[in-house]
């Protein structure tokens, strides 16, 4: 308990030397006179096993790859912490199969395990190695199973309110239209209504609290989450992860690469205690930050953590 709040006092020390940074840097972003000098986001279409992946970028350093959660795309990091780590990092995130404008394959279940290998082959055509990943809820499952299966293929890990053990209840965002497959295929009839969309905010509520839901994400995912590929994607995604995580989870001891784990203490979506904590204490080195008064949007809603973290892994040693 005393190792853990020591953690707990470096990565808070940290962080509040992060949002001094983030001050600067956001100054830097904003340039005088009010004159925009961010990083400009590109955007891209790769074709991978005949699928076509779609990914941004920005930013020069060292190559860190953002992996979204579900239901989510690439605005995910888009709408603030890549602007804040491509000062210093390439910055990649890719929307994952059948999310945003990625293909998804139609002949093969897309399980966490697929994704991982169809992530791995799209960085070998982009021609990157050992990237750190940093993944949020259900992308955080996906970097776990990355670096188990490729466990020379990582530098390190960042994973944000992982989702890394099965749960069986209904407090996933959207979960509960999804139960079952016939609801599930009425949802997608749903998905663009009134209903939808009224469903959809009240998830985000719960996904953004103790804070609010900003606007501009809100019509984002509303334009682009309801649509019936999208939909689709979630469901098939929502229904494989639990038999994947119950093979996974007895593997996480394998894990040696450097991880930092950060979690919001008032998450309402993913349980801190049955996934952040645990994984914790099963990856042998991993160091954990817990965000007070914040929920699940750890992306949105602190992106300075995710600099935080960072910072925590070229800092210091991680391992000992």
């Amino acid at each position: 308990m005393k190792r853990a709040n020591n953690l707990c006092l470096l990565a808070a020390l940290i962080i509040n030397m992060t949002v001094a940074a983030t001050r600067d840097i956001a100054a830097e972003i904003d340039g005088p006179n009010g004159v925009e000098t961010r990083n400009a986001v590109e955007q891209h279409l790769v074709k991978v096993e005949s699928l076509r992946v779609h990914y941004i970028e920005s930013g020069t350093g060292p190559t860190v790859v953002m992996i979204h959660g579900n239901a989510g795309g690439v605005e995910d990091f888009e709408l603030g912490v890549m602007q804040l780590l491509s000062r210093e990092y390439r910055v990649i995130a890719i929307d994952r199969p059948g999310h945003g404008s990625s293909d998804r394959p139609a002949d093969k279940g897309a399980t966490v395990e697929y994704q991982a290998q169809l992530l791995h082959r799209t960085l070998l055509h982009l021609g990157i190695t050992q990237p750190i990943l940093i993944g949020h809820s259900w992308g955080a499952a996906l970097a776990l199973a990355y670096a188990l299966k490729y466990p020379n293929g990582v530098s390190a890990m960042v994973l944000l309110a992982p989702a890394a053990y099965p749960d069986d209840g209904a407090n996933g965002l959207l979960r509960t239209i999804i139960k079952t497959p016939v609801l599930g295929d009425l949802s997608l009839l749903l998905g663009r209504s009134i209903m939808g969309r009224r469903r959809l905010k009240r998830d985000l509520a719960r996904a953004f609290y103790p804070q609010s839901v900003p606007e501009n994400y809100f019509k984002k995912a509303s334009s682009t989450w309801l649509g019936r590929k999208q939909l689709r994607a979630y469901l098939e995604d929502e229904w494989s992860l639990n038999d994947s995580l119950k093979k996974m989870s007895k593997r996480y001891v394998d894990i040696h690469v450097p991880v930092v784990i950060v979690t919001g203490a008032e998450d309402k979506i993913v349980s801190p205690q049955e996934n952040a904590y645990r994984l914790h204490s099963a990856i042998p080195g991993s160091r954990l930050i817990e965000l007070k008064y914040a929920g699940h949007e750890i992306p949105q809603t602190h992106p300075e953590s995710v600099y935080a973290a960072l910072t925590l892994i070229s800092s210091s040693p991680i391992g000992e």
